[in-house]
């Protein structure tokens, strides 16, 4: 499908900004990381609400099951701030409402067992 220039022209600066973590409209919207924006096409107009979703990644050596991953992910969820966590092949991606302190996800995580948290991008 072919996607629209005039569109994506309407949302693209929202777009940069969001990827580099910045306020999408700090004063302008309740949430500074959302933005309701639409194309300037006054015949078919589209509407668009913009997120910024923020993660961090975390590479936690030592999840051998399914069992420590849910322990891990009960944990995790546990801290103010966390909304989800999602277990990829290599790292496990945990997602924020606002920002939680790496030193907390660390001692979260090892506080499941013998786990270790190698690294947090």
């Amino acid at each position: 499908m072919p996607h629209c220039s005039e569109a994506w022209d309407a949302i693209a600066r929202y777009i940069y900004t969001g990827l580099q973590g910045g306020s999408i409209m700090r004063g302008w919207m309740k949430e500074e990381r959302v933005m309701i924006t639409c194309c300037s096409d006054g015949t078919r107009p589209v509407i668009f609400k913009i997120q910024r979703l923020d993660y961090k990644v975390l590479y936690i050596e030592g999840i051998h099951c399914q069992t420590c991953r849910k322990r891990i992910a009960e944990a995790l969820a546990a801290l103010p701030g966390v909304t989800d966590v999602v277990f990829r092949e290599e790292f496990t991606e945990v997602f924020l409402d606002h920002d939680v302190e790496d030193r907390a996800l660390k001692k979260a995580v090892e506080s499941c067992g013998d786990y270790s948290v190698g690294k947090i991008d």
